[in-house]
Formats: structure tokens, sequence, C-alpha cells
């Protein structure tokens, strides 16, 4: 049995997309970052099983951006990120954030996910 910790989802997330694009970063990009980019937003758990005070069942939802100099350069990183966590039963939830950022002057494309994490088989299970 293995707990898996946020920190750990994190990395494991991270790994994943890293393998679609190099810059993965965990806050909102500035100027000076290398585009384009991915940004992984802290996720959140929810626990929703417990056996002997140990959490075998979770809940994981984080947020998955792309940043790019065109509208269509994220939307395909968006894609390819879709097509890659489906493999691990991630799935998108809600609307998908489509932004142009001022600031940086680079477009946004991405949207929440979701898994369930067994702690007893170790895997990533769809949400039912």
């Amino acid at each position: 049995m293995h707990e898996l910790t946020v920190e750990d989802f994190t990395r494991f997330v991270i790994r994943k997309i890293e393998t679609i694009i190099n810059n993965v970063v965990l806050n909102n990009p500035d100027n000076e970052e290398n585009f384009p980019l991915a940004v992984v937003n802290s996720p959140m758990e929810s626990i929703r099983k417990v056996e002997d005070n140990v959490p075998i069942y979770k809940r994981f939802s984080i947020n998955v951006e792309h940043w790019a100099n065109s509208k269509y350069e994220s939307m395909k990183k968006y894609q390819e990120t879709n097509e890659l966590l489906r493999k691990y039963n991630f799935i998108p939830i809600g609307t998908p954030t489509d932004l142009y950022d001022m600031a940086t002057q680079k477009y946004r494309y991405g949207i929440r996910y979701e898994v369930n994490y067994n702690g007893l088989t170790n895997s990533f299970e769809r949400i039912k």
C-alpha cells in the first residue's frame, strides 16, 4: 500500500507533461520565461476512504495550462496533454481556460483534471 502525497502527485503530472513540453512551471510565468510552457497549479486532494487511519482512496484535481505565442499552439499542447493524461484515467472537468495574457502577451489554454487514486493497488482509477 502506498499513500500518494500532493507532492508525489504533482511530480508525477509534471514528469508526464515534460514528455510533451520541456518547460513546466508551478506558477504563472513572466516575460522572461521561455515559451511555450505549461503551468501546473497546486493540486487539491480529497480523502474518500480511510482504513486504520491510513487514506487508501483519494481524489486529486489539478489545473494544467499551456502558454504559447499563438492560440493554436496552446490548443495543440492542450490536446496532447489530454491524450497523455487520459492514458492514466485523468478526465477534464469544467470549461477550458482560454485567455490572452496582457502582461506576457501570450495565449493560455488549459483545464482542470480529476482522477481517483487507489492506495491499495497504487493506481489511478477513472471517476465514475
